[in-house]
């Protein structure tokens, strides 16, 4: 039997996390166990549900991703925390990273001409 796989959506835009609450809830073994519009909300679930995952954007009010990850980790110490975000320069990357996060996912698929 497989594990079921634990998430946290923390997305302020409500329209994307549904979007990705509906893509993600069709598969059999992930589970959304919360949702969280901004970082205190995704820190309150990361400790009241302990998921396995926490997919977290960085650009939300009250408390920025960047802010949260750091306190995730400490309430919820082996939650993996994958941003969402559309900064993909390397100093983003790089702070996302000494933060604590596990990973970094940009939703805007870019193409790039490369010419001869």
């Amino acid at each position: 039997m497989k594990k079921t796989f634990t998430i946290v959506l923390a997305e302020d835009h409500t329209i994307l996390r549904e979007g990705l609450k509906a893509l993600l809830s069709s598969q059999p073994d992930l589970k959304i166990v919360g949702e969280a519009g901004d970082g205190l909300e995704a820190i309150r679930c990361a400790r009241d549900h302990s998921p396995d995952m926490i997919l977290l954007d960085l650009s939300m009010p009250t408390m920025t991703g960047l802010d949260a990850i750091k306190e995730i980790k400490r309430v919820s110490t082996d939650t993996k925390i994958i941003v969402l975000t559309v900064h993909s320069t390397e100093e983003y990357i790089l702070a996302t990273l000494q933060a604590g996060a596990d990973g970094e996912v940009d939703p805007i698929v870019k193409t790039t001409k490369l010419e001869k």
